[in-house]
Order: C-alpha cells, then sequence, then structure tokens
C-alpha cells in the first residue's frame, strides 16, 4: 500500500507537470499571437500598397484619357466588340 510520503511526491510530481504544461501552454499562446499580430500588419501593408498602385494606375488612364479620347473611345469599342464575339 501506497504511504503518504509516496502519495505526496506523486502530488508534487504532478503539480510540477501542470505547472511546465501551463507555462508551454502560455509561451505557445504568446507566440501564436505575436505570429498573427506579424500577419495581420504585413497583410494591412500589402493592400495599402495594392491600393495605393491602383490608385496611381487609375490616374495614369485617366490622363491618358483625357489627352486621346477619341482614341480612347475606340479602343473600348473594339474590346468590347471582342469580347462580344468571343462570349456569343
Amino acid at each position: 500500500m501506497a504511504t503518504n510520503g509516496n502519495v505526496e511526491k506523486a502530488k508534487d510530481v504532478l503539480e510540477e507537470g501542470a505547472n511546465t504544461v501551463e507555462q508551454a501552454a502560455h509561451a505557445t499562446a504568446d507566440k501564436v499571437s505575436s505570429a498573427a499580430h506579424r500577419a495581420k500588419d504585413v497583410a494591412s501593408d500589402a493592400l495599402e500598397q495594392g491600393s495605393d498602385a491602383l490608385e496611381n494606375a487609375l490616374l495614369c488612364a485617366k490622363d491618358v484619357i483625357r489627352q486621346h479620347p477619341i482614341t480612347s473611345v475606340a479602343v473600348v469599342a473594339a474590346v468590347a466588340y471582342l469580347w462580344g464575339r468571343i462570349r456569343g
């Protein structure tokens, strides 16, 4: 039969193991949280850069359309015609 000393040792070992698991869980949660924040920041930066690139492209297109309005209408008509031929 187990003695009180052995029971206490078992309790101590179990408590140490539980503390170790708890510390490891907290460390893992902190690492995951940190990685998630970094990923969010990278995604936010990429979205901002993409938005800026799109805005610049639209500004360039506006300038080209203003400089060459008749050519722009002809290009749009040609693209619409080709698109209609491809789809239909």
